[in-house]
């Protein structure tokens, strides 16, 4: 970390951050305390600022700067003198240089849109224009001098919200001369300097204009006009080189009318050129109405200069300093990465000091800001506190204290206003600005090492090895020894060379890298953004790399255990369900026993767990039949749990039964019965009549009816909360869930977890705002959890028949039915004796047998009536009477049921593939819908037609982030013969920047073999359109005759969406080299 970060200039601006280092001195971004704003203070380097020319130069660059005012260029606020040299305090942009975007935009292999370096042009141009006509020649207009404003919004309609704005007046060229301004003294960047500027020649406004020629050149194609090696090689093409090759020769997207500017701009002679900046503004703005009404083309990917950064940088990390504990890393995987101590936070910190939701870390197009959220705590950069709400850059080696925690940042250092060097030249000498050691401009030249990849994206499954054999070039003329270092994923995953590889001049050489993400429930899923980087010995301060996609997928697991495998009847066991595995799945809890002597309740379906999630299910166990002696018998059982995606796990118990009579009770009345009987005797044997006390004269009869009629009452979960309001109260709310630490604790729930009987409901909403129990996971007892109910299915979670049609909301999803819809209840249960093939009587069995002469009695009425005479005598009597009336019904199991295969629609007329969904050409509602767990913004409709032999797809998918990247990824299993994929298998891929790809499986289904990915084929297409915002539309054909002649039906099918940071998986708990886990869907024959 630079020495001088923390310190205080001139008792008022304390140093906060390196912004750059270049020229003269080093840019730093500051802290104005006495106007409590930031600033950037631009500090002479103290080789430069013992020497009076160099001290003269910044005194002018300061005085200079403040007698403008101009949009464009950078505001001067104060100048002095301190104990760490001459300063200048100015005003801080944000937004980086426009060298350093460039080297983004290099690196991304992507181009600036031509209306954004349009604007920028415009903007510069103005300034210079400004400048020029008070005398003022800028003498080093490049890259690294253009810094970026962000605005709230754009200056004029058209316009992006952003402004360039010019820095570093340090060799200006003043109309009335100077000494440093001599004529036969060249300064400038050789790269970006006039003709005659290399010349040392006279100097007039049209020498910045030929440099903010080269600047357009570079913003345009990403490649400079010229191509030299060294200082006087660059002098030599400015002065008497040839003229650069057209700009649509390099990227040919650019119009006529820009090539005629920028060779205008680049003219030898300084009369050929605009004669002034605001000529060139008007040159600009002509350009930019001609591509407003130019036909939109689709070219080389192109980025905004300031774009919104979805994916964050790669190759960065978290080191986690934890008082008593070795620190930890974290990799930065996401663009936005929140800290506190709440749940719902990325990163948890569960310590005094730190806040509910304490600070954000944001990715951004040069690297990661962190933002203090405005909590009590505060958040300490540096040991300096942040003020609330200010992003502040966050550069590698920074070190960021909340609460007891102290986080460093870990990566590529990243400069946000990475300048290019400035050299003076005065006959053969050459001195650097800004370094110890002459720098010439950067020129466009090739690296002398090279890295190349097969492929940019791949895909692995947890547990399973990648290989990438990774072909490195030495394009020196020296022997190399290299190796390479992986950023992006934990370095557990990978396997590298443990020594460096020989690698001589002019050969090329290959790395194999393995990738092996843990099949682990902690794996992430979806696409992670990895960094290859060489490491040389000959070249040590080479950064040559190469960024690629890495797709890990998903995979279900789970353990499954009994709470108490041996029990006594009636009794409870709790049979306990974790979802080991790193996605969603759905698991089901069925029980038998052989000798069908016990009756089994609690049985359930569809139960839904994320990775990692752990759930409880109580079975109810009871005995069919109960002796009254005997000693008991006992009866296995048998507890079956299943997963979705074909995993199942058998659990076996012993259940014991006893007499309903207990034998010591027999005994003791065998015991009284005795001794009354033989108290008795003696009574009638002595005639003793006042052995029991005196007759009774008088009979009172006293009769008490009992009306113990059992009424059916419907039950509404209640929550115990005496004396107190069910509203958020203040107080501790330690899991953030709305109800405070003193009202969970009155109600049963746990204060510190806001979802107590994981049902995803969290306990404040299920108190004050549905009204269904926060300790019961299935309040109304239908078999879908309350949060399921709320969530997925919109069903009442307080009602086991939202609909009202007898049948439950739990048993109409099972049976694939909407439980919104009223249906008529034809189908009806009935007992039906089914005997065994071998003619052995079985018990009975419960059917669906359609018949419209029975109506179903939901609820069975027992009615007990008995009546008890007591009378106070020495012979009492009671006389019970009863009359119970039960009607039978017959109740389902609950089981998986599996999910009903759709069915393809057959099409009268084949679509019209434009990437636009017209409702008339397809089904009238889709047969496939699924979303990313959680995530109803992202739903995906899939709509499936037939018209002879071509398979028709539209899918409507959601998408908010607008990342070109993101895919829809299409699986056939064609044969249906599960397993891994064989050769008939296929697999379809479309990017949603068009990108399409097909694979086809490998080998047999039972090889372990995957996907071949360098089959091709013809027999398909694909159409992406956009006709709303966040949604992107993918219409398909597929010639199923010619690409999968062998298609069954049903056939196997599995969908994925691969979005930023998400993957959306239909079915669920699907993985892409198992087709048993996809979903069988019916290919009609059509007429």
């Amino acid at each position: 970390m630079n020495s001088k970060i923390g310190r205080i200039i001139n008792n008022r601006y304390q140093l906060e951050s390196m912004l750059g280092d270049g020229g003269m001195g080093a840019v730093y971004r500051a802290h104005d305390r006495n106007l409590n704003r930031q600033v950037a203070i631009k500090l002479m380097h103290e080789q430069y600022a013992r020497q009076e020319e160099f001290r003269n130069r910044l005194i002018q660059e300061a005085q200079t700067a403040a007698q403008l005012d101009h949009p464009s260029i950078v505001r001067i606020f104060d100048f002095g003198s301190s104990e760490e040299g001459l300063f200048i305090a100015m005003e801080y942009v944000d937004g980086g240089s426009l060298r350093a975007h460039l080297r983004r935009l290099q690196q991304d292999h992507k181009y600036l849109p031509l209306a954004q370096g349009l604007q920028i042009g415009s903007h510069i141009a103005l300034a210079l224009d400004y400048a020029h006509r008070r005398g003022i020649v800028h003498r080093d207009v490049k890259p690294g001098n253009i810094i970026l404003k962000r605005l709230t919004r754009a200056d004029k309609p058209g316009e992006q919200p952003f402004r360039a704005v010019l820095t570093d007046f340090g060799l200006v060229k003043l109309s009335e001369g100077s000494d440093m301004t001599k004529t036969g003294m060249t300064l400038g960047t050789p790269t970006y300097m006039s003709p005659e500027q290399c010349e040392g020649l006279e100097l007039d406004g049209r020498s910045d204009l030929y440099g903010l020629g080269v600047v357009l050149y570079e913003l345009f194609t990403n490649r400079l006009p010229f191509s030299f090696q060294n200082l006087s090689e660059a002098l030599a093409a400015h002065t008497k080189g040839v003229m650069p090759s057209p700009a649509h020769e390099v990227r040919p997207d650019i119009p006529p009318i820009l090539d005629t500017i920028l060779s205008k701009l680049l003219a030898k002679n300084p009369a050929d050129r605009y004669a002034n900046g605001l000529e060139l503004d008007a040159a600009l703005q002509s350009a930019m109405l001609s591509l407003a009404g130019a036909p939109t083309q689709i070219m080389t990917p192109e980025s905004d200069i300031l774009a919104q950064v979805n994916d964050p940088p790669p190759g960065y990390e978290l080191s986690i300093d934890t008082p008593g504990h070795p620190p930890s890393k974290v990799q930065l995987t996401q663009a936005v990465i929140t800290l506190g101590r709440g749940a719902d936070n990325d990163i948890v910190l569960p310590a005094e000091g730190v806040s509910r939701h304490h600070a954000r870390l944001q990715a951004t197009p040069l690297g990661w800001e962190v933002q203090d959220l405005g909590g009590i705590n505060g958040t300490f950069l540096n040991d300096r506190r942040l003020r609330a709400d200010d992003p502040t850059p966050m550069t590698p080696g920074m070190r960021v204290r909340i609460g007891p925690y102290e986080l460093s940042l870990i990566g590529p250092e990243m400069t946000p206003y990475e300048s290019d060097m400035a050299v003076v030249t005065a006959g053969a000498t050459a001195v650097a600005l800004g370094r110890t050691t002459p720098s010439p401009e950067p020129v466009d030249q090739e690296e002398p090492l090279a890295i190349f990849l097969p492929q940019d994206s791949f895909t692995v499954e947890p547990g399973h090895r990648l290989t990438v054999n990774l072909e490195i070039l030495n394009r020196s003329a020296i022997d190399d020894r290299v190796t390479v270092r992986v950023q992006g994923v934990p370095q557990e995953w990978v396997s590298t060379p443990t020594e460096f590889i020989d690698l001589p001049a002019g050969a090329t050489t290959q790395i194999a890298l393995a990738i092996r993400p843990p099949r682990h429930r902690s794996t992430p899923t979806g696409r992670q953004r990895v960094r290859l980087e060489l490491v040389s010995q000959r070249h040590r301060r080479l950064r040559v790399g190469a960024a690629m996609s890495l797709i890990v997928g998903g995979f279900v697991s789970f353990e499954a255990r009994l709470s108490n495998s041996q029990i006594r009847l009636p009794d409870t066991v709790s049979v306990s369900i974790e979802n080991t595995g790193n996605v969603p799945g759905e698991f089901s809890v069925t029980a038998r026993d052989p000798e069908h002597a016990l009756k089994i309740g609690g049985q359930r379906g569809r139960i839904r767990l994320s990775g990692g999630q752990e759930t409880t299910v109580d079975l109810e166990l009871a005995a069919r039949q109960q002796s009254w002696l005997g000693s008991g018998e006992v009866y296995p059982f048998e507890v079956d749990v299943a997963s979705q995606a074909r995993g199942r796990v058998t659990l076996n118990g012993e259940a014991r039964t006893g007499p309903a009579i207990p034998v010591a009770l027999v005994y003791t009345v065998l015991a009284v019965v005795v001794f009354c009987s033989v108290l008795a005797g003696l009574a009638l044997a002595f005639n003793v009549g006042g052995l029991f006390g005196g007759r009774s004269t008088a009979t009172p009869t006293a009769v008490a009816s009992f009306d113990l009629t059992q009424t059916a009452v419907a039950l509404t979960p209640t929550v115990n909360a005496t004396a107190m309001t069910l509203t958020p109260a203040p107080g501790q709310d330690s899991d953030g869930d709305g109800l405070s630490d003193v009202q969970e604790i009155a109600i049963g729930t746990d204060p510190n977890n806001p979802d107590t009987d994981l049902d995803r409901l969290t306990d404040g909403d299920e108190v004050l705002r549905i009204g269904t129990n926060p300790r019961d996971r299935d309040t109304d007892k239908d078999i879908l959890i309350d949060g399921d109910e709320v969530l997925q299915f919109r069903t009442n979670p307080l009602k086991w028949d939202t609909s009202g049609d007898g049948i439950s909301d739990g048993e109409a999803v099972a049976r694939g039915l909407d439980p919104l819809v009223f249906h008529t209840p034809t189908p009806t249960q009935t007992a039906v004796v089914s005997p065994s093939p071998t003619g052995t009587a079985g018990p009975p069995t419960a059917t669906w047998t359609p018949t419209t002469t029975r109506t179903p009695t939901a609820t069975p009425s027992i009615t007990p009536t008995p009546t008890a005479t007591m009378t106070p005598s020495h012979t009492p009597t009671a006389t019970p009477t009863g009359s119970p009336t039960a009607t039978p019904t017959i109740t389902s199991t609950p089981t998986n049921t599996p999910l009903p295969n759709p069915v393809v629609a057959c099409l009268v007329n084949p679509p019209t593939l434009d990437g636009n969904y017209s409702p008339v050409e397809w089904p009238g509602s889709p047969q496939i819908q699924f979303q990313p767990e959680g995530d109803l913004s992202g739903l995906v409709q899939g709509f499936l037609g037939r018209n002879a032999n071509t398979l028709y797809m539209i899918w409507l998918i959601n998408d908010t982030s607008d990342d070109a990247s993101d895919s829809l990824r299409l699986y056939f299993d064609t044969t249906r013969n599960l397993g891994d994929p064989d050769t008939s298998d296929r697999f379809f891929q479309v990017v949603r920047d068009g990108t399409l790809a097909v694979q086809a499986g490998i080998g047999s289904n039972s090889d372990g073999q995957l996907w071949n990915a360098g089959y091709s084929s013809s027999n398909w297409t694909a159409v992406i359109g956009e006709p709303v915002s966040n949604q992107w539309v993918v219409e398909m054909s597929i010639d199923i005759a010619a690409e999968m002649p062998g298609l069954a039906n049903p056939y196997g099918k599995m969908a994925q969406v691969l979005y930023t940071g998400q993957l959306a998986t239909w079915p669920t708990g699907g993985v892409s080299n198992n087709a048993s886990t996809w979903q069988a869907v019916n290919w009609p024959t059509c007429p």
